[in-house]
């Protein structure tokens, strides 16, 4: 075997890293953590991909395996778990507020039923897309 000389080891050093590297640039931006959400776009109860109420804020922050956020009238909190790119929720609970505005309320359901139907993520550069078990997009958020 031959001795390597330090510009080879340093070369075989460089390369590993690169690759390293190079593998974080395509997966590592996968990771959910440490980000607050804001979420842009949904799929309504009645199928169509819509924008949230203009005076609601809807938000999710992962923290290890707590999910929690505002559901544009109450806050809520869940557990969560993550393999690969499938998520799985717990339990969604959430403040008892009362809405005036029946439109924010069912928006509010809608957002929940969704969050429960979730089986897959992914993010692409500053956006999250959370996906059910049917394969569709049904929540869509911004890094806030």
């Amino acid at each position: 075997m031959a001795i390597k000389t330090n510009t080879e080891i340093f070369l075989i050093i460089f390369g590993i890293l690169a690759s390293i590297l190079s593998i974080g640039c395509l997966y590592g931006g996968t990771n959910i953590e440490g980000a607050s959400w804001k979420l842009e776009s949904y799929l309504s109860s009645e199928e169509n991909i819509i924008s949230p109420m203009p005076e609601t804020k809807l938000t999710i922050v992962f923290d290890k395996e707590k999910a929690s956020g505002t559901s544009g009238c109450n806050s809520f909190f869940s557990s969560y778990e993550v393999k690969g790119n499938s998520i799985k929720f717990g339990p969604i609970g959430s403040t008892l507020m009362y809405c005036t505005n029946p439109e924010v309320m069912d928006q509010e359901q809608t957002y929940f039923m969704r969050l429960g139907s979730i089986k897959s993520y992914k993010i692409e550069g500053n956006k999250l897309s959370l996906i059910d078990g049917n394969n569709r997009v049904v929540l869509i958020y911004s890094k806030n």
